[in-house]
């Protein structure tokens, strides 16, 4: 054999095993399917068939194997990122597991949500809490509240209050201002935790602070009620009506009660009237019924049956139980 040949067969030799090296590498990489949300390694889903780093673009439905739509201009990081965000949750999914695979934390958590529910994956529990957790880690407050909530809650697994004021904590340290309204709660409720007034009225004003509106009422209520402070319903009226005033429909909704019932004030329906109207416009669906009832028995306006009907029809289709029963027995 001359030293040609030798040559020319290792070569060969080599090429072959640089060859099956490759294709290993290849293999051991797994991508995410953009069309069914499949994990998979190759060049093509195996169970939609879609080629492998095929998007679709949210804005023109072009399919796209670049990093811009060849169409519209879109960059797929931007319509990965609307698609995950979709409230149809077999559309988000494929978008959701891809951007979760790269880490990126508001993904993990939808993920971890996904196999909480048992939606596009099979549930696990544990991988939610996986992806849950490294979403938290990450930084992303939004997951340790979630996380905090499962354990107080007790619904994907065994309630544990102790956990759940850990994971608030954690969320509080980032700057959660909803974090601060839950550890409150614990601290009034005394749940995982000592009981103690005081601090609760420290974290919610940590959480009003931080621009959470509706802690204003937990600490109007603690005046109102005498816990940790003094009784002071003045007090108590003056920090309702700051959380309406800074758009809590709830408040909005509270402080329509009290002037409608004039508890803690002087009654005047017609105020009543247009603080309810205030928290209907802001998706309240009790308000949207107490003004159906304000105008079918003239509280602070002129009896209207047909305005009535309407505020019903509206508290109706937001979920309000009575108002339905009301619009079926009226609008006959």
């Amino acid at each position: 054999m001359n030293n040609l040949f030798k040559r020319f067969l290792v070569l060969v030799l080599f090429l072959l095993l640089s060859g099956s090296a490759a294709l290993a590498d290849s293999a051991s990489d797994s991508s995410v399917c953009l069309n069914c949300g499949r994990e998979f390694s190759g060049t093509a889903c195996p169970a939609c068939f879609e080629t492998s780093g095929v998007w679709i673009c949210m804005d023109c439905g072009t399919r796209n194997l670049s990093d811009v739509c060849m169409k519209c201009g879109k960059e797929k990081a931007a319509s990965l990122a609307l698609q995950a965000e979709d409230s149809r949750l077999l559309t988000a999914f494929p978008a959701v597991r891809s951007l979760a695979s790269s880490g990126d934390p508001a993904a993990l958590l939808r993920l971890g949500r996904y196999y909480e529910l048992g939606v596009c994956v099979e549930k696990s529990p544990d991988k939610a809490v996986s992806c849950i957790r490294a979403s938290g880690e990450a930084g992303y407050a939004p997951a340790w509240i979630h996380l905090g909530n499962l354990y107080y809650d007790g619904i994907v697994f065994d309630r544990d209050y102790a956990k759940a004021l850990d994971c608030y904590q954690k969320a509080a340290d980032l700057g959660s201002a909803d974090a601060c309204w839950y550890i409150g709660s614990c601290y009034e409720d005394g749940t995982g935790v000592e009981q103690n007034d005081a601090m609760a009225m420290d974290y919610y004003h940590m959480a009003a602070d931080r621009g959470y509106v509706d802690a204003w009422m937990s600490i109007a209520y603690l005046h109102l009620r005498g816990k940790g402070v003094e009784e002071d319903p003045v007090k108590a009226l003056e920090y309702y009506e700051k959380a309406a005033s800074l758009g809590s429909a709830s408040a909005c909704d509270y402080v329509g009660y009290l002037y409608m019932t004039g508890s803690l004030v002087p009654q005047d329906t017609e105020k009543g009237f247009q603080w309810y109207l205030k928290a209907a416009e802001l998706g309240n669906a009790r308000s949207m019924y107490a003004l159906g009832y304000a105008y079918q028995c003239g509280q602070g306006v002129e009896i209207s049956m047909n305005e009535a009907l309407r505020w019903y029809e509206k508290a109706a289709l937001a979920g309000h139980s009575n108002a339905l029963l009301l619009w079926n027995a009226y609008s006959k």
